[in-house]
């Protein structure tokens, strides 16, 4: 049978969100008559958690959606991109999917920062490689007779490796900087999920201080969803014990 072509319907969308975790791609495709090329990207479009997606394929999904991924890709290398990919996926396991958007700038930096400090490892080893190097021309040059040695290339072998003495003490010290950066950084961060942990504590205990934790729409829909659930199961087993 010829597969339908074409934009999906709103009804085929609907159907699509209600049974995405629970059949797979090809078994969506198949009920709808469709190609799983459709239902693949309307899957990764508007970030659902697909059957065949593990919690890593799905977060990688959310990631390449947020609207500063493409910004990413122009200040990075695509090794660096991928390690970015990877960190962001630990962070958000780590936390537990459960991230404010100040967390997520924080979380964001953190990485950027890792980035620029494994670039700048690799630029001090390029400078050590170009250190040896240099020490090698001016050893054979000073081993060569008095009267064969090219004193010019001497003077300048020299010259090069005090620059690039130079540049080596320049990246310690950018090294440096960016270490304690990220030190910050990751104790800000700690300290804001701190803080949120407490007025989750005192919200189980404080009517006041629930009722304000509502006001963040994050919390006012976990909290919804909850007492759908506790509604679900009450009344399944209500109707259990009848």
């Amino acid at each position: 049978m010829t597969r339908k072509r074409g934009k999906l319907s709103n009804g085929e969308m609907d159907y699509i969100r209600q049974n995405c975790f629970d059949l797979s791609i090809d078994e969506i495709a198949e009920t709808l008559n469709r190609t799983d090329g459709p239902v693949r990207r309307f899957i990764d479009k508007e970030n659902l958690k697909a059957r065949d997606l593990t919690d890593d394929e799905h977060l990688l999904i959310n990631l390449r959606g947020r609207y500063y991924y493409k910004e990413l890709g122009k200040q990075f290398s695509n090794p660096e991109l991928i390690f970015f990919e990877h960190q962001w996926i630990d962070y958000f396991r780590q936390f537990t999917e459960d991230v404010t958007h100040t967390e997520e700038m924080q979380i964001l930096e953190v990485i950027r920062t890792e980035v620029l400090i494994n670039r700048g490892m690799e630029d001090r080893q390029d400078v050590l490689r170009n250190v040896n190097r240099l020490n090698q021309l001016i050893e054979d040059e000073i081993r060569k007779p008095t009267d064969m040695q090219d004193t010019q290339a001497l003077a300048s072998f020299q010259t090069q490796l005090g620059a690039a003495f130079a540049s080596k003490s320049a990246y310690i010290n950018e090294h440096e900087k960016l270490l304690t950066k990220k030190e910050r950084l990751l104790k800000d961060l700690k300290g804001t999920r701190e803080q949120r942990k407490r007025n989750t504590e005192d919200a189980k205990t404080n009517f006041s201080a629930w009722l304000k934790q509502l006001d963040d729409p994050e919390v006012r829909k976990r909290e919804g969803i909850d007492m759908e659930i506790n509604r679900i199961a009450a009344d399944k087993s209500v109707d259990a014990m009848s």
